[in-house]
């Protein structure tokens, strides 16, 4: 029996993706059980789950307990019948027991949001991971050598952390701890930590891009005039 705040939803366990809320993610359907959920998730106007899984196979004891809904926002669909989505995070839920699985999984969820009572903190720390997350993108751009371009920061510090967790290249377990942290302050800490750090060998790669480029420039010392 349901609890009197859960839902029951289809859930999508995938092996390398942590996703936010607010996140717009691309996904190629091509499995039967998966094209079936995402029509039948059309049909109804309802959202699925996506959860992190691993390692191993797909089995209660691998998926991870925290996810995130996920809306269809976008449908190409292909000859063969497979497709070509792209779903947006909306809101964090926690697995309360599974109803189904495998290989189509379903289970009653309790949807989670962060701590109320944080906002002067947070607003502060969101200033903070900003200005870091900017610093640390253009120094990236830099070593590679490409144009950073405009980039526009969510304006809400709890979005804000959902779209720093997500694009920053961490692994997958500090993902899913970020993404089961309910409080916007301690998760906006832990990614200035982690930014502070990527920052240092940020640093220290271009310092040593920079010593190779004159170290090349400096290498053709031409030949010395005849008299």
């Amino acid at each position: 029996m349901a609890g009197p705040d859960q839902i029951e939803i289809p859930l999508f366990p995938l092996p390398n993706v942590v996703l936010y809320p607010g996140v717009l993610l691309p996904l190629h359907i091509f499995e039967n059980r998966y094209r079936r959920m995402v029509n039948a998730c059309i049909d109804e106007n309802a959202p699925f789950g996506i959860v992190l899984f691993g390692p191993g196979d797909e089995s209660p004891s691998s998926i991870r307990r925290v996810g995130v809904l996920v809306r269809i926002n976008e449908i190409e669909r292909l000859d063969d019948g497979r497709m070509n989505i792209i779903g947006e995070g909306e809101v964090r839920f926690r697995i309360a027991r599974f109803t189904s699985g495998p290989p189509e999984w379903r289970a009653m969820v309790e949807l989670l949001d962060d701590v109320p009572g944080e906002s002067e903190a947070a607003i502060t720390l969101g200033r903070s991971l900003g200005e870091l997350y900017l610093e640390a993108y253009q120094k990236g751009m830099e070593l590679s050598d490409e144009d950073p371009g405009q980039v526009t920061l969510p304006t809400s510090p709890m979005d804000l952390t959902f779209m720093v967790a997500y694009v920053l290249d961490m692994d997958m377990d500090a993902k899913q701890e970020l993404l089961e942290t309910t409080s916007t302050r301690e998760r906006a800490e832990l990614l200035i930590r982690y930014l502070k750090d990527a920052t240092e060998r940020l640093n220290e790669q271009l310092r040593l891009k920079r010593v190779t480029k004159v170290s090349r420039g400096n290498g053709d010392l031409g030949r010395p005039s005849s008299h």
